[in-house]
């Protein structure tokens, strides 16, 4: 799968093409992708995703993404869209291509640019300048030009409408089995192995420490039972979510102990998937208490994963 920033090479190929910033590759996304991917099949076309990526807190986003934090780093979205069956995404930053008008966006990119035939997006799709175009629009603009517009309907969990702002607030409250429902995959963090300050090897329960991008989305604080791959093998884990109060750290870490692993993993990225949620972060009396109750979290976690 090809992933580029171009916005000015005419494709060789006619397009099908999905529409939208799929911050997390959830549900209703899924639904957009696989339509564009199934028209693309039958009509010979290439399928194609147009979405966009921010460009860090101070970027200028669309007013409906204020406040955005992600679901997926962008080598995990890259992953389902290419499972999805894209061929092609392109992902420009933001600013590229936001003082577009709708006309601009549909005439010289969608039919220009990509040879669009089929667009398919959500039923709250916006774009153009200041997002003030919606669906109806789009279809306006495309008709003319002989692009067929398919506008999907929301997709509904637990009789609510999936969106990503559902399942950020879902991952900030700790409902991390209710988001991986939605996203069809387990809430995950890939990142470096960092040095920690060494003190949970001397509880006799050596972690891995891994920091959160800064445009991440955060769960809760508490214990998870988690999952780690290394090598493509995955084990179980205890995950800390937090500062550790009772080692008086600040930072904010995920600090996992993985059960049964020995190795050297510092400066390796690894995934890391949080599961369930077990308990919130707590500050204990002693060193001693906190080892004592890390041990009920990794027997807990051993009963969970039928591995007791």
């Amino acid at each position: 799968m090809l992933v580029t920033q171009d916005l000015t090479t005419p494709r060789a190929a006619p397009s099908s093409v999905a529409l939208g910033f799929f911050d997390g590759v959830h549900l209703g996304h899924r639904a957009v992708i696989r339509a564009a991917v199934e028209a693309a099949r039958r009509e010979g076309l290439t399928p194609r995703v147009f979405t966009f990526r921010p460009e860090g807190p101070d970027a200028a986003m669309p007013a409906s993404k204020g406040g955005l934090t992600l679901l997926q780093t962008e080598g995990q979205k890259e992953a389902v869209l290419a499972e999805l069956g894209v061929e092609e995404v392109i992902c420009p930053a933001f600013g590229e291509f936001c003082s577009m008008t709708p006309e601009q966006f549909v005439r010289e990119f969608l039919g220009g640019v990509l040879g669009a035939k089929v667009l398919v997006c959500g039923f709250n799709y916006h774009f153009g300048r200041g997002g003030r175009a919606g669906v109806e629009e789009l279809r306006a603009l495309c008709t003319p030009l002989g692009i067929r517009v398919e506008a999907l309907p929301p997709v509904l969990w637990q009789g609510e409408v999936v969106s990503s702002t559902r399942i950020r607030r879902c991952i900030r409250e700790g409902k991390i089995e209710e988001a991986a429902a939605m996203l069809r995959l387990p809430f995950t963090l890939t990142a470096e192995v960092v040095h920690g300050k060494g003190l949970a090897r001397t509880l006799s329960w050596p972690t891995i420490n891994q920091l959160f991008p800064p445009d991440f989305t955060i769960p809760r604080r508490g214990v998870y039972w988690s999952q780690a791959e290394v090598d493509g093998k995955k084990w179980n884990g205890v995950t800390n979510v937090g500062i550790k109060p009772t080692l008086h750290e600040t930072n904010l870490t995920m600090e996992t102990y993985i059960l049964d692993y020995q190795g050297d993993l510092y400066g390796r990225s690894l995934p890391v998937s949080l599961l369930r949620f077990l308990r919130p972060e707590s500050e204990f009396g002693s060193v001693q208490a906190l080892s004592r109750r890390i041990q009920e979290d990794i027997q807990t976690v051993r009963q969970l994963s039928g591995t007791a």
